[in-house]
């Protein structure tokens, strides 16, 4: 893999639409890597998707779900969701190790794991989480959300 920057643009005009946007492209890296057959190809694709959930996941850790719990009094709903990025960060984990190895023999299933965890993740997030987050917020913490995500994204660059 070449040294290139891979960063998870910040796109959209206000924090749902940003990570509903995030989402889109999390989908499409899924897609590249379930197509991904050849050994480089899978770990090129794998790398790409590890930096984008790691920049989203980290946007939502820090940001949104305090907010959905502070904003939207939403705290079992965000204790759900820190849990559910965290097994899809295990996952992640394993499937980088797997990689390193050169044990990637089930490496197909497990990625279908992540996918089937992330995918579920992400529908309870635009069903649940952020229809919620959007209720309960005025048009002050939904302007100081946005302008922090925009803010705390800027600082990140993952280099592959």
């Amino acid at each position: 893999m070449n040294n290139t920057s891979i960063q998870l643009p910040v796109r959209g005009n206000d924090t749902v639409e940003i990570l509903t946007n995030d989402h889109d492209a999390i989908k499409t890296l899924f897609a590249d890597l379930t197509k991904a057959t050849a050994a480089d190809g899978r770990k090129e694709a794998f790398e790409r998707l590890k930096a984008a959930l790691v920049i989203h996941n980290a946007t939502e850790e820090n940001l949104v779900y305090p907010a959905l719990r502070m904003v939207a009094h939403e705290k079992l709903e965000s204790e759900t969701l820190y849990h559910q990025t965290a097994e899809a960060s295990v996952l992640v984990f394993e499937l980088d190790s797997m990689l390193k190895a050169g044990e990637d023999s089930d490496f197909g299933v497990k990625a279908a794991k992540l996918q089937d965890a992330v995918l579920a993740h992400i529908k309870e997030e635009e069903t649940t989480a952020f229809p919620e987050l959007q209720k309960a917020s005025d048009s002050k913490h939904a302007a100081e959300l946005t302008a922090s995500i925009r803010k705390f994204r800027g600082a990140f660059q993952i280099v592959a």
